[in-house]
């Protein structure tokens, strides 16, 4: 797990900045480096090309489609997300996305760090 002072980095992907901006703030107040929000799935694939966060928070559907190319490059890339959907349904456009965790809006920040707690503590070596 990539991690500078111990803290694992999250890729926030949001596509409403509000949401966004407010979940980064969570995330960074429970302790995790935040990057993002990112607000279409070509912007996030391209920047998992280049980096690997720890673990991700993946809106969906995104500007840019189901999020099922996104949820593809994740798994192929080991990197554990949680799904945040205003609908559950919208997760269910490729197995990947019905494998991960979900978290219908609005979900408490508490719920979502316990979450991404929980896939930090499965991914660690």
């Amino acid at each position: 797990m990539q991690q500078d002072e111990g803290r694992p980095t999250v890729l926030l992907i949001e596509d409403d900045p509000l949401i966004g901006l407010d979940l980064g703030d969570a995330l960074a107040e429970a302790g995790y480096r935040v990057t993002g929000p990112l607000r279409t799935q070509a912007e996030a694939v391209e920047w998992v090309a280049r980096s690997a966060p720890d673990l991700a928070v993946v809106d969906v559907p995104l500007r840019d489609g189901d999020g099922s190319r996104l949820a593809r490059t994740l798994r192929r890339r080991g990197i554990p997300f949680v799904v945040h959907t205003d609908d559950e349904r919208d997760a269910t456009a490729c197995a990947d996305l019905r494998a991960a965790p979900r978290l219908t809006k609005p979900a408490w920040h508490r719920d979502l760090v316990l979450v991404l707690d929980q896939l930090a503590r499965e991914a660690r070596p």
